[in-house]
């Protein structure tokens, strides 16, 4: 294999480097809020005896933070346009 010819790859003395994007806080959260949901998907069974209760704590949490997420995406990029 040959080498790529200088400067064709993003380099700096360190390494390789790639730009961060804009939206990393929002993946962060992301997956804070996935860690979040699992968590109190395990617990709701020894809290919450009824099933139709647990299914309805994890659509309003899963709500909240779909509407969480788009909030925080629109606000960025539009931080961005702006």
């Amino acid at each position: 294999m040959s080498n790529p010819k200088p400067g064709s790859v993003p380099e700096n003395k360190t390494g390789f480097t790639v730009a961060a994007s804009p939206l990393n806080p929002v993946k962060l959260e992301l997956g804070i809020i996935l860690i979040i949901g699992f968590c109190l998907f395990f617990i709701l069974s020894s809290v919450i005896d009824s099933q139709i209760m647990q299914i309805g704590v994890l659509s309003g949490f899963g709500c909240l933070s779909l509407f969480w997420i788009i909030y925080r995406v629109r606000k960025l990029m539009s931080e961005l346009d702006g």
